[in-house]
């Protein structure tokens, strides 16, 4: 049995796994931000005795193989520490660790909504956005393990180009949901903000702009990328209006500016949020 760990900004989910994919039991806590001994410990005290391995699945660029942290946004006392030697140092176990995005390719990939893609763009949708690329039917590793990562390409927020943001913060699924309950005046919680978007004019035409964002991102990659499939996961992706706005918005762009006659399917995660988790299995037994 595997203990498989997806690491979010808000929630750590973790489940026990086979080695076919079959999740056992699933959960998740509080993600720990206070410092590396309280994280160490969150992650420790979720093994069993008949735990065989880790597979860890979280945000930042990861060098895969040695399990070292470049950088991390959501969790900076991560940084610059070899998570996997560390780890495996604690619990004797062998740990494997990946980029989450990477993470939910791989699972898709595997089982889901990726199968038989030949180039396609893996975007989940957080705390932050993660992305990873398909290209010729293999996820596309740079040499400094940067590719794919929508979340940090800049964009302006006024006409001056004075004051930028990037784009994964500019577009947190996190902060969409909390300023769209803040609107209605009801609790912070995905599902209950989606059954009463449609009564409210003005919290709808903030998400528009959201999915309008998305949208435009696509656009301009499949221009760089040549894209069959757009995947989109996280847990806002359940949401099947999300998915419809997004392929609406992209539509009308097409119709404004199309130079061609092929467009990317885009498409939820055949397994949502837990994408992350069957990636990183995925990661931890090839």
């Amino acid at each position: 049995m595997y203990l498989v760990i997806d690491i979010g900004g808000t929630y750590t989910k973790y489940g026990y796994y086979q080695k076919d994919g079959h999740c056992l039991k699933k959960s998740k806590i509080p993600t720990v931000k206070t410092n590396l001994a309280d994280f160490y410990n969150s992650l420790t005290s979720l093994i069993k005795d008949d735990v065989v391995g880790i597979a860890i699945s979280m945000p930042g660029i990861i060098e895969s193989q040695t399990g070292y942290v470049h950088a991390i946004t959501l969790l900076p006392f991560l940084a610059n520490h070899s998570l996997k030697q560390e780890l495996e140092d604690i619990t004797h176990l062998p740990v494997s660790i990946e980029n989450d995005a990477k993470c939910a390719a791989l699972g898709e990939m595997w089982k889901g909504s990726l199968q038989n893609a030949h180039n396609a763009l893996m975007i989940v949708l957080g705390s932050g956005i993660g992305g990873t690329l398909i290209l010729d039917g293999k996820i596309y590793n740079s040499h400094h393990h940067k590719a794919g990562e929508i979340g940090s390409i800049l964009m302006n927020t006024d006409d001056t180009y004075r004051v930028m943001t990037n784009f994964g913060k500019n577009n947190s699924a996190n902060a969409l949901i909390a300023s769209m309950s803040q609107m209605m005046g009801c609790l912070e919680d995905g599902q209950v903000v989606f059954e009463k978007i449609q009564d409210h004019p003005t919290a709808y035409q903030h998400f528009l702009k959201y999915c309008r964002q998305i949208a435009f991102m696509i656009y301009n990659l499949d221009y760089i990328l040549d894209l069959d499939v757009v995947c989109i996961g996280g847990g806002i992706s359940e949401q099947p209006i999300l998915i419809t706005t997004i392929q609406q918005e992209f539509q009308k762009l097409r119709q404004q500016y199309q130079e061609d006659e092929h467009q990317p399917i885009i498409t939820a995660c055949h397994y949502y949020n837990d994408a992350n988790l069957l990636g990183a299995l995925k990661n931890h037994i090839s």
